[in-house]
């Protein structure tokens, strides 16, 4: 983890309406259901698919956006996509802590 002290003044633009997805993973079929949750906040987001998801469901959250081509795309705020494989030791943290929120459930 990075920590670097940074300046408020240095963005240009705020947006206050959100397009979460959410991703209900089945382990170890690997099934995937998403849902898109407008109008919440990311904590109310968390809130609504840890008590939507089955106890043998992984949940992770991403901020859909659309980049400077107008294509789609997400930023994962919880977990990651399901059908990724590992690349990284943050992707590892990102898997462990997906996973460890369904055993919590269980």
């Amino acid at each position: 983890m990075n920590i670097v002290d940074s300046d408020e003044r240095d963005s240009t633009w705020e947006q206050h309406s959100s397009l979460f997805r959410v991703y209900f993973a089945t382990v170890p079929d690997g099934a995937v259901r998403t849902v898109d949750v407008s109008d919440a906040t990311f904590t109310e987001t968390l809130a609504w698919a840890r008590g939507e998801a089955d106890a043998g469901e992984s949940i992770s959250v991403a901020l859909v956006g659309t980049d400077d081509r107008g294509l789609r795309g997400l930023t994962w705020l919880f977990g990651m996509d399901p059908n990724d494989s590992s690349e990284s030791e943050l992707h590892d943290r990102m898997l462990t802590e997906m996973h460890g929120e369904r055993r919590d459930r269980a």
